[in-house]
């Protein structure tokens, strides 16, 4: 597999149905890993963007009304 879509494979090849396709499609394992790892530094990004977003909100400064 070379990052091309299962969908875009059933295409090409003809085929009726995903599950032809994924029939002979024969995933090997390190997709599954490489699939998880950039699922878990999607999760890890946003949940990053969401502390920090909260942290700089409660750190903020209450602006000084002027004399």
């Amino acid at each position: 597999m070379s990052g091309v879509d299962l969908t875009a494979v059933k295409e090409l090849l003809g085929h009726k149905t995903l599950t032809m396709t994924l029939r002979y499609s024969h995933l090997a394992p390190g997709h599954k890993v490489k699939a998880v790892e950039l699922f878990d530094s999607e999760v890890n990004e946003s949940e990053l963007y969401k502390n920090y977003t909260i942290s700089n909100e409660s750190n903020e400064t209450p602006s000084r009304k002027s004399l």
